[in-house]
């Protein structure tokens, strides 16, 4: 065979290749998103969930501001505004469950956030420098949910939802403890991810809960317990294999418990609603959202839908997405 054919040979074969270019499958993304979150929620809890024996708080600011993660955005932001970190551990059904306080000098009446982190146990464990936890003026407060980090074992959705409960009966305590006195113009919601049906489960188990928040949003959250499944065959072996989920045994059950679409009709309402998700989210289904819509409407809820298109997950790829959710906690309208 001459040099010449070879070389159309060669080009003949290697053309489709160059034309159609290897995809990274949805699998294979979220394959290598659950690594590195785990890979971060093992370095986050090593750099500062800590807590020395016979101590239940400890502030974290310090580590922040000298961690080479921590980005010089988020230095400057928070040295900026004198913003601190304080992790603590609070009872909750028996164990010792770990959160974490941020707030700026004198936040007597900012509003308070209650935010609900996505992931589970060590995966996607919260890390204090981001937009979560630094957003304007706002006092934070959030947990880790039982598991990972703290005492007991996560069982998504089912008592892990106590702690969301337990987290705020605890923080005229905490408050005592560091010598601090919030009273907050006006106290929000926000769940993210996994958090979102946080948000959902523990507003409906507790009344008192509900009846202390303003308004509620839920940023890419699981909404739909039944479409999560059907749509991600990772997320059911999850469920399988760490959290009880049980096929044609227990499984009507453990889904209705969980599923957000169920704990509407025991919120009031005149608690406002934000749903908010991206058109390029490869975890949640914009499905979940909309059936979340529906069902919040029938229930008489207010409600503000929110589609960012090409946003992903947790709209990461969107650096005002905080400014849009802080800009509807902060407006007259519902």
């Amino acid at each position: 065979m001459n040099a010449y054919l070879k070389k159309i040979l060669h080009a003949f074969f290697s053309w489709p290749l160059l034309i159609y270019p290897l995809q990274e499958t949805r699998e294979d993304a979220l394959n290598k998103e659950e690594k590195l979150a785990f890979e971060n929620g093992l370095r986050i809890a090593k750099d500062y969930y800590h807590l020395e024996e016979g101590r239940d708080y400890n502030e974290i600011t310090e580590k922040v501001l000298q961690s080479d993660d921590t980005s010089q955005h988020f230095k400057q932001l928070i040295l900026d505004s004198g913003r601190r970190f304080i992790v603590f551990s609070y009872p909750s059904d028996g164990f010792q469950v770990k959160g974490l306080l941020s707030f700026v000098p004198e936040p007597s009446t900012n509003p308070l956030l209650i935010f609900l982190r996505g992931g589970n146990r060590l995966h996607s464990l919260q890390d204090p420098a981001t937009d979560y936890l630094c957003i304007r003026n706002y006092t934070i407060i959030t947990t880790t949910y039982r598991g990972g980090v703290s005492e007991g074992t996560d069982e998504y959705g089912g008592n892990d939802v106590n702690d969301v409960y337990n987290l705020m009966a605890y923080f005229p305590a905490l408050q005592e403890k560091l010598d601090l006195h919030f009273q907050p113009s006006k106290i929000f919601m926000l769940g993210a991810s996994r958090g979102g049906m946080q948000a959902f489960l523990s507003l409906s188990r507790f009344t008192s809960l509900q009846n202390m928040v303003h308004k509620a949003a839920s940023l890419s959250g699981l909404l739909d317990m039944n479409e999560c499944i059907l749509d991600r065959e990772d997320m059911k072996e999850m469920f399988i294999d760490d959290f009880g989920l049980l096929p044609n045994v227990n499984e009507e059950e453990w889904i209705r418990r969980r599923n957000p679409l169920n704990a509407v009709a025991d919120i009031r309402k005149d608690l406002p609603f934000l749903i908010i998700q991206g058109t390029d989210d490869q975890r949640v289904g914009l499905i979940e959202g909309y059936n979340m819509v529906s069902r919040l409407e029938e229930n008489g809820n207010p409600v503000t839908y929110i589609e960012i298109p090409g946003g992903t997950h947790c709209l990461r790829n969107q650096k005002d997405r905080m400014d849009i959710i802080a800009d509807w906690f902060e407006s007259e309208t519902l």
